[in-house]
């Protein structure tokens, strides 16, 4: 009896000293809606280094081809309709310029809101994806999804990626669920 009450408190001890902390993954996502993506019909990667860790890099490059692909659009080294650009706020906070198809997708705020400040936060723990239609130099798509890179780099990049592998596929993915239909 007296064990079974110790494993009691023991239990009831680490739930209060380490609760668990279980966060919903947010995105948002917005386009420009003058733009006709279905026009689009290949891409590149304009940065290959938008996170420290070179097994993060791989890992969010391929899971953002996958989403590319699935929807029609073909990879290519050069010359492509759109650029992907994407950066991870691992570590510490960072800020990037708005938008400008009048709305901006702040991962602050649930959704759209207006363009009116050059800049914003892009807090810790964010993936930020944008696509540039690359003749006229503009961001055609702009992603975010909150809470995918929750742990501060270690020395052991792999174990890092791999710990991170889940919530950056599954915050991907829901990005580009928010990605224009093609019309045909």
């Amino acid at each position: 009896m007296k064990s079974i009450l110790t494993l009691a408190g023991v239990t009831i001890l680490a739930t209060i000293l380490f609760p668990s902390v279980a966060h919903a993954q947010k995105t948002s996502a917005g386009y420009d809606k003058r733009v006709n993506f279905s026009s689009y019909k290949t891409f590149m990667f304009s940065e290959t280094h938008g996170a420290r860790n070179p097994f993060v890099n791989e890992m969010i490059m391929t899971a953002v081809a996958r989403e590319l692909t699935a929807r029609g659009l073909t990879r290519v080294d050069a010359n492509a309709d759109l650029r992907v650009a994407y950066l991870a706020a691992a570590g510490f906070d960072l800020q990037v310029a708005s938008v400008s198809f009048g709305y901006t997708v702040n991962p602050v705020y649930s959704g759209l809101v207006p363009s009116g400040s050059a800049m914003w936060n892009v807090t810790t723990g964010t993936l930020l994806i944008d696509l540039f239609d690359n003749k006229t130099d503009r961001i055609v798509f702009r992603g975010t999804a909150k809470e995918v890179l929750q742990r501060a780099p270690s020395a052991d990049p792999a174990a890092d990626a791999k710990i991170v592998s889940k919530p950056i596929k599954k915050g991907i993915a829901k990005i580009f669920k928010k990605y224009p239909k093609s019309v045909k």
